[in-house]
């Protein structure tokens, strides 16, 4: 395959990693951005992975890390990818904090604000809560949703994109914690012996009961007419769905 050609870049840490990159891309023997988009099981879109290596802009870590680590199995002689992914990271961070983030290619208007728009299920996202009530997982977790019931796909790509366009893929994260999440589910899967579907669907089910469990809470306190009796009962569901919480709650607890 043919070498991408690379941006023109100031001399600094963002052409230092993006220099890097494309060498690991030779090491690899230059795999298309399709080749890799299969490699990576479909988490990344072909042309995100392409973008990381010719724009002049910062690519999410989500998207250099996958790809790291496919490229240092790739190679001849082969790498280690955990070694690859560290020395990676180090030099992201520091374009990172030299300023060299990715900004929205020019021609694409902002996002839609969450209040702005509904879903494609028709329902409002619930964004209206305090930010402190607000679950990342759960506002996820209606994404996902909305997209299967309009027959879309809901790959890592399409959920961020959807995000986004909702306003909420700051609050949930960003692409990096989608990642996380795919890594995560991935471990949780091999590890209950379930199939990726049925892991899926047992952690939306939770994810959906804890979500249900905070916006009682929420209710409970600021809607009139509730008493203490609600709001325990409410904060106990969360402390279920929450056993982190409760210890918190009791090491805060005044001693009697």
């Amino acid at each position: 395959m043919p070498q991408w050609l690379r941006p023109k870049l100031p001399e600094g840490p963002l052409r230092v990693f993006n220099r890097e990159l494309h060498a690991l891309h030779g090491k690899a023997g230059f795999p298309s951005a399709r080749k890799l988009y299969l490699a990576v099981g479909k988490v990344v879109s072909h042309t995100n992975i392409h973008h990381a290596f010719v724009k002049p802009t910062l690519p999410s870590w989500g998207v250099v890390e996958v790809v790291v680590e496919q490229l240092a199995h790739q190679a001849r002689p082969r790498l280690v990818a955990e070694t690859e992914v560290n020395r990676f990271k180090a030099l992201w961070d520091k374009a990172h904090a030299s300023g060299s983030v990715s900004t929205p290619a020019s021609g694409v208007s902002t996002p839609p604000s969450a209040n702005e728009h509904a879903s494609p299920s028709g329902r409002v996202p619930p964004t209206s809560l305090p930010s402190a009530f607000i679950s990342r997982n759960g506002l996820i977790h209606q994404a996902i949703m909305d997209l299967h019931e309009a027959g879309k796909p809901v790959g890592v790509p399409q959920v961020a994109a959807e995000l986004e366009r909702r306003g909420q893929l700051e609050i949930c994260g960003g692409e990096d914690y989608l990642f996380e999440c795919v890594k995560v589910a991935i471990k949780g899967a091999y590890q209950a012996g379930m199939s990726m579907p049925e892991f899926a669907v047992l952690s939306a089910r939770k994810v959906r009961a804890a979500a249900d469990a905070r916006e009682e809470l929420v209710a409970s306190v600021f809607e009139p007419g509730s008493d203490a009796e609600r709001v325990q009962r409410a904060f106990d569901r969360v402390t279920e769905q929450h056993p982190h919480l409760a210890r918190t709650h009791a090491k805060n607890a005044p001693s009697s």
